[in-house]
């Protein structure tokens, strides 16, 4: 089966929070996104797994299309990395910013420590760096589970938690 898109690890983009509304097989072009009121979260490509998805970090950062590669890649993590499917890039949902130079995966997003549940009902397996084992169901809980996460659902997840760190006291 064909991909409909070849992504690369390390590669950054833009994820539009103006568009979590939209459906998500809107067609998008450049000046859809192009204004100073335009506000973007940003997101690397850990690796893509085939048909399983591509697992992204996203980053707490709120930009626009011109913020560099170099302060999205110094930002940590909006949360864990997670599973989305490859549909927001081919319709040029989510823009490609350009690469994280030398990015290694180990190094730069602990690829290793990543770890996703599938299956988390019946038999859980735990997917920790690219290995799978099975795990009490009780244990499930746990961890992020393996779900692919379409455009519209990872923009409103970014939206919730953005808006949920702004209304938390700072901790001293």
């Amino acid at each position: 089966m064909k991909k409909l898109v070849e992504v690369k690890d390390g590669e950054i983009f833009a994820i539009p929070l103006f568009v979590a509304n939209l459906s998500p097989i809107t067609r998008f072009t450049k000046k859809d996104f192009a204004g100073p009121d335009k506000s973007f979260a940003f997101m690397r490509v850990i690796t893509d797994t085939g048909g399983s998805g591509i697992i992204i970090e996203v980053f707490d950062l709120r930009g626009n299309l011109a913020t560099p590669i170099s302060d999205i890649i110094k930002a940590r993590r909006l949360f864990r990395p997670i599973a989305v499917t490859s549909l927001a890039i081919y319709k040029k949902r989510w823009p490609r910013l350009g690469i994280h130079p030398g990015f290694d995966r180990e190094r730069d997003s602990g690829y290793s420590a990543i770890e996703l549940v599938m299956s988390p009902f019946d038999h859980p397996n735990l997917w920790r760096g690219g290995s799978t084992s099975a795990i009490p169901v009780a244990e499930a809980g746990k961890y992020e589970p393996w779900t692919l996460w379409g455009a519209h659902h990872l923009e409103r997840r970014i939206l919730e938690e953005l808006q949920r760190r702004t209304l938390e006291p700072e901790s001293s």
